[in-house]
Parts: structure tokens; sequence; C-alpha cells
């Protein structure tokens, strides 16, 4: 059985997954394990580390649990995926940086004059009016960085599809404090509560 709740004439929309104090999730530890790749184990201070030294600016205006957690999602995938190229490489018997010219560099497929051009008929609002022959070079080098970043992603999906990896790190959640006069529908020991948010105006 499931129990609905519903609250009407509330102005703010909840994203996320709400959930009742008894299922709360504890706050993490930095000696807890928040992934494992294969046998080898990844802790919450080790993301961290690398979480800490991204900017602010890249998480807009998002709450500071919000943003703390995708900052912790991009710095363990990171860790995820370096812990996978250098079993890679392991495996190889070579060092990262030769697996990484070997699988993904040397499969970047050159960037055309064209692709070039299309590329800076498309985006003039972020050029300011630069000429093309300015702009040539470094347009060439963004394309080629990321046709790289796709073609390291394509290579680490398939590293992860040959290894065991788990992540464990939790997103936020927000507590929904009920209100006795909330009209409900299902039993209140239900395993689970959707919460449904509206406003007839």
């Amino acid at each position: 059985m499931m129990k609905t709740l519903t609250l009407a004439a509330m102005l703010a929309i909840l994203t996320g997954c709400s959930q009742t104090s008894a299922q709360q999730a504890k706050r993490p530890a930095a000696n807890d394990v928040v992934a494992t790749v294969g046998t080898t184990s990844i802790t919450l201070a080790e993301v961290d580390d690398k979480a800490l030294e991204q900017p602010v600016a890249n998480f807009g205006s998002v709450k500071l649990s919000q943003a703390l957690f995708e900052a912790r999602r991009a710095a363990l995938d990171e860790l995820v995926a370096g812990k996978l190229l250098d079993e890679a490489a392991k495996a190889q018997s070579i060092d990262r940086a030769a697996l990484i010219e070997k699988e993904i560099t040397a499969k970047v497929p050159p960037v055309s004059d064209a692709e070039v051009s299309t590329w800076y008929q498309g985006n003039q609002a972020r050029l300011q009016g630069a000429p093309l022959e300015q702009v040539k070079q470094p347009i060439r080098a963004y394309l080629i960085q990321e046709r790289m970043q796709g073609i390291r992603a394509q290579y680490v999906d398939a590293l992860k599809s040959k290894t065991a990896v788990r992540i464990m790190l939790d997103p936020p959640r927000q507590k929904v404090q009920m209100v006795s006069s909330s009209p409900t529908r299902g039993p209140a020991s239900a395993p689970v509560e959707v919460v449904d948010f509206s406003d007839f105006q």
C-alpha cells in the first residue's frame, strides 16, 4: 500500500525525494566509503580533497547542500575514472599517459576548416565580433578538446562495463514537515510516501 499526502495552496515546489525522520540519512563522515572500483575503495575525504578545488561559480545559485553534492559527485566521477584508467594501464603494462594517448588522443578525428567555420557562424555572440582568422585556432582547439572528452567518456564507460563500480554517495534530501490537517490516503505505516504540492490558484 502507498500513502499519498496532499498539501493545497503551496507556492513552493520541492525538488528531490522526501523522506521521513526514520529514513533520514546519517551525515557522512570523512572516512565513509562512497564508491568502490573493483576492490579499491574511495572515501569521502578523498572526494572532498578534489571537490573543494572547484570554483563556486560552477554551481550557480543552488543551495549550499546541493552545490556540495554536485561538487562531490563530479569529483567522485573523476576519481572513479582515474582508478579505472590506472587499472587499464596496469593491465597493458603501460602508464596512464600512454594509455590515454593510445585509447583516447589517437582516436580523436581532426577538425576541418569547414567545421571551424560552422562553429564560428553559430557562435557570433560569444565571440563578440572577433574575425574568423583571429579565433580559428582557439575554436579548433576547443572542438578537439570537446571530441576528446566524448571519446574519454565512452572509453571510461566501456571500462565500467568490465569492472564492478558502486557509488554510495547519497544526494541531499529535504525533510517534509507534515501538518495534522493535511488530507492523506493509505496507512500511516506505508513504506513509501508520495507528497504532492499544488496551488489551486
